[in-house]
């Protein structure tokens, strides 16, 4: 099932967006890789030229079988929208990735996950109240995603551990570009009870659109944002807020009574405007909880 998805997706330049719609006019991939030109350019956005790559994907398959070997061997896992460990809550997007690389596993979409994130140049106070609400999450049995940029993301993926709980880290690039020497250690560390997660093959370097995409991703894989630290310039934050907006996706922003919201006026604006439920208090963890549903 990979080959064919990478047939399409790595081979064809299918978007998520694009795979989405064969998948709801079609049904199956069997189906698309069947369908005539004349069926792909019924479809809204598909011009004649992609049509015709489109009709091309099944001789693809042998150069994409080898893709999957290869990447076997280097022991990261393939994950399609069509395997049984595929989350659930990433069909919720309007555009699900087709294919997920994975080293280490991916979150059990059984138990309750949680989004939760901060300023990459956290402050102290940013690092402490994320630490807190990391080892809480952990200590609920909740699992924990955040990125793997540093900062706030560290904070939670280490305080997660320390507390005996499960995090995944998504990258916005593939695993060859993003896990240099300083992120490595923290990446094994994840992928030891976690896993390390990317939509993008290995070789793929980042870009604003990938940060973006990756944002999509942060919040479809949890049942709810949490986020500690936010300034106008977290631009990954502003993504984040958005993609869950998009698709109603619960958003809170933990206040530290003692320090106030770690925030300027403007992201805080924005948060709020975008549907973020303000939680005065290190004593609401039950009470997200509850909520991710």
């Amino acid at each position: 099932m990979a080959a064919h998805v990478l047939a399409l997706c790595r081979y064809s330049d299918v978007s998520p967006r694009l795979f989405e719609a064969l998948i709801r006019r079609f049904e199956s991939l069997e189906d698309v890789f069947r369908a005539e030109i004349a069926e792909l350019l019924d479809i809204e956005g598909v011009s004649e030229q992609a049509a015709e790559v489109l009709a091309e994907a099944p001789g693809r398959l042998p150069e994409a079988e080898t893709f999957v070997k290869s990447i076997s061997e280097r022991e990261i896992g393939l994950c399609t929208r069509f395997d049984k460990e595929y989350s659930n809550l990433l069909l919720e997007l309007h555009d699900p990735p087709p294919l997920l690389y994975v080293r280490g596993k991916l979150p059990d979409h059984h138990r309750k996950t949680v989004c939760l994130v901060g300023a990459r140049n956290a402050t102290s106070d940013g690092q402490k109240l994320t630490s807190v609400l990391a080892k809480a999450f952990a200590g609920a049995g909740v699992q924990i995603v955040s990125s793997l940029d540093g900062g706030a993301a560290a904070v939670a993926h280490l305080a997660c551990k320390t507390a005996g709980g499960v995090s995944f880290a998504i990258t916005n690039a593939g695993f060859d570009q993003c896990l240099n020497p300083e992120i490595m250690p923290l990446a094994i560390d994840i992928a030891g009870t976690g896993g390390i997660i990317s939509e993008y093959s290995p070789e793929a370097t980042i870009t604003e659109q990938t940060e973006s995409q990756t944002s999509r991703l942060l919040a479809g894989l949890c049942h709810g944002v949490v986020i500690t630290e936010a300034y106008s310039d977290s631009t990954e934050m502003l993504d984040l807020m958005k993609a869950c907006a998009e698709v109603g996706k619960l958003v809170f922003f933990v206040v530290d009574p003692d320090v106030g919201a770690l925030a300027d006026e403007k992201s805080l604006a924005h948060a709020l405007s975008n549907g973020a439920v303000l939680l005065e208090g290190l004593d609401k963890v039950n009470d997200i909880v509850k909520s991710l549903v």
